[in-house]
């Protein structure tokens, strides 16, 4: 068994894995588009055998039916601790611990059949921990490019943003998929908004090393007609909020998100669509935030 080490740049920010040998990459073809040279990371994150803490305190469970169960924690000697399981109610695949400020961890994985799985979560997470500060944030969504521009669909699991996505792909001349489920949004030093692909995309395999300006944010609801308006500041910092990826438990971590979000709200139209799945829907959309 030999070690292997890659490097992958997602929205700018470089990350380093390394892996027990080649067979643990295999089954993360999603992370090709994203490899990188060597360079300096803003994590490390290194598979191992044995953890030398493989306890800690639960700070948080996130459990829901269908989804991967994680829970985040600390080690009694101050170390993030975090475990991860597929499904509710199955055994856990795989345990990670990390340095306080996140640009060091190691990962055991439990299960050999989960081992894609284990390595894709523990990254994303790591990564919407220590980029959090980093006017950066990792957001549920579905994106599609138009022109060059990015818009971001928000809404409950459910509510129709991939359903949205493809209205505007087949409705709307020269729509393209930037991701569907994981984008990830930066604030740049200028104060431009862009959105770009990431690893992740859930059950659409759209894994893109892209990006766009962000031309606007619309959180969906269905509904039996469709209307569109565009958010106050307040509606639009909540509309956003809620849809981040991130821990709220750490002060350090919370502020950044608040920070970034602020810088967003101030630079990006974000608007409320309550619609039907259909091709109006779409092109009431498109008109409104292209307008």
């Amino acid at each position: 068994m030999f070690e292997v080490k890659k490097f992958y740049d997602i929205a700018g920010h470089l990350i380093g894995l390394e892996v027990q040998d080649d067979s643990s990459l295999e089954g993360l073809k999603n992370l090709a588009p994203f490899e990188a040279q060597e360079g300096d990371t803003v994590f490390n994150l290194r598979q191992v055998e044995h953890l030398a803490e493989k306890e800690g305190t639960t700070l948080l469970v996130s459990e829901e039916e269908g989804l991967p169960t994680l829970t985040v924690g600390k080690t009694r000697g101050g170390k993030w601790y975090f475990t991860f399981a597929p499904f509710k109610g199955k055994p856990v695949s795989c345990i990670a611990t990390s340095n306080e400020d996140i640009s060091d961890a190691e990962f055991m994985v439990l299960n050999k059949k989960y081992e894609p799985f284990s390595i894709n979560n523990i990254m994303m997470l790591l990564y919407a921990l220590k980029t959090a500060a980093m006017n950066t944030l990792l957001i549920h969504a579905s994106v599609v490019v138009k022109a060059g521009r990015g818009v971001v669909f928000l809404g409950k699991s459910g509510t129709g943003k991939s359903t949205h996505s493809r209205l505007w792909i087949n409705n709307i001349p020269n729509t393209e998929l930037l991701n569907d489920d994981n984008p990830i949004i930066r604030v740049l030093e200028d104060g431009t908004v862009w959105v770009y692909g990431s690893p992740w995309s859930g059950k659409t395999h759209c894994y893109k090393q892209a990006k766009a300006e962000v031309a606007g944010i619309v959180r969906l609801y269905q509904a039996p007609f469709n209307k569109i308006k565009k958010l106050s500041i307040l509606e639009s910092y909540t509309s956003v909020y809620a849809a981040i990826s991130a821990y709220r438990g750490d002060k350090q971590m919370a502020d950044g998100v608040h920070k970034t979000l602020e810088k967003l709200i101030e630079s990006t139209s974000c608007f409320a669509l309550e619609c039907l799945p259909d091709s109006d829907a779409a092109r009431l959309c498109f008109e409104t935030v292209y307008g």
